[in-house]
């Protein structure tokens, strides 16, 4: 089986790497416990240039170019920038991949599996093969995705996605679960599992909202939005009333959510929501209160709906949370 993996300018080096220490541990691990008598995946670098440089100045070669390369089985598709990135530097990098994805494209229209993780889902969203179709990144760029790409569908909570010709992981470490996945989907579970183990990776294919932080944007020139947000952030435990909001603000209640939906992506009632399991979740992690105070701490006073509430953007329960991310219980 022959694997490409895309190596860029401002790559995730890490990621890179990663990807092969686990498909050469794979092959090792399919001669001495499969019998195999030759490479299960033969693995090449791709990309623009011979040599590239990462994010974190330090250099990857033995680079083949794309353009000379023949069409792989897998391609994989790592970071092809940072995660947390501004918009002018994410359409200056997207700009110099326009021959990267001219090729993906081509090879995706013959049968190329195509695999993508963290801001490389970036690459597939601009190539057009989505077609709306859901794809996942980091959390971190999700709203820069949806800003760049409105018309593809981003669920940044999901840690995989696969449409059968097309798969999108979560991202930094997520990378490794693609991996594994392949590993699984292409090839065996077994094969999978045993080089999870051997390279002490725990299998979880399952999300990334666990790890998501809620950073509302303040980057923005309308007041009464910003108003808003002051009001919802500094009173968090308190009752919100929207009628009276808009009253002040001599609007309706509708004219207040569209003007505050278009500027945050949220209506102000998720936007508290999320303000008050921020809030929690902080709580969690360096507190010991009990998990009802804590909930009564943020403005409710149904614990069983927040603990709901809190587990459908986590992924976890309150509990959970606190063993998994906790400083006094680790």
């Amino acid at each position: 089986m022959n694997i490409a993996i895309l190596v860029t300018d401002r790559c995730q080096a890490s990621s890179i790497h990663l990807t092969l220490d686990l498909l050469i541990a794979a092959n090792y691990i399919a001669k001495d416990n499969f019998g195999s008598d030759i490479s299960v995946f033969n693995i090449e670098l791709v990309g623009i240039k011979k040599k590239a440089q990462a994010y974190n100045q330090t250099f990857i070669d033995g680079i083949k170019p794309i353009n000379l390369t023949t069409r792989p089985d897998i391609l994989i598709i790592p970071s092809v920038f940072e995660a947390i990135i501004d918009e002018e530097n994410a359409l200056n990098c997207m700009r110099h991949h326009t021959t990267v994805v001219a090729t993906i494209k081509a090879w995706h229209n013959k049968g190329t599996l195509l695999a993508s993780a963290c801001t490389g889902s970036f690459l597939l969203a601009n190539s057009g093969l989505m077609g709306g179709r859901e794809l996942t990144c980091h959390w971190a760029s999700s709203a820069l995705a949806t800003k760049l790409f409105p018309a593809e569908s981003f669920q940044t909570n999901k840690l995989l996605i696969d449409h059968g010709d097309i798969i999108s992981a979560g991202g930094s470490s997520a990378i490794a679960q693609l991996i594994l996945y392949i590993m699984s989907r292409e090839y065996s579970r077994e094969l999978a599992l045993i080089t999870a183990k051997i390279m002490l990776i725990e299998v979880n294919f399952e999300g990334q909202s666990r790890f998501a932080i809620f950073r509302p944007t303040h980057d923005h020139n309308d007041p009464l939005v910003l108003a808003l947000q002051e009001q919802l952030e500094s009173k968090v435990n308190s009752p919100f009333d929207l009628t009276l909001f808009a009253k002040q603000q001599a609007l309706s209640e509708k004219q207040v959510v569209r003007r505050f939906k278009k500027i945050t992506g949220e209506t102000p009632l998720s936007y508290l929501q999320k303000v008050r399991i921020e809030n929690v979740k902080m709580a969690l992690e360096s507190g010991a209160k009990s998990l009802n105070k804590t909930i009564w701490d943020v403005g409710y006073e149904d614990t069983t709906s927040f603990r709901r509430l809190f587990k459908k953007n986590t992924g976890l329960t309150m509990q959970e949370y606190r063993s998994r991310f906790s400083t006094l219980y680790a």
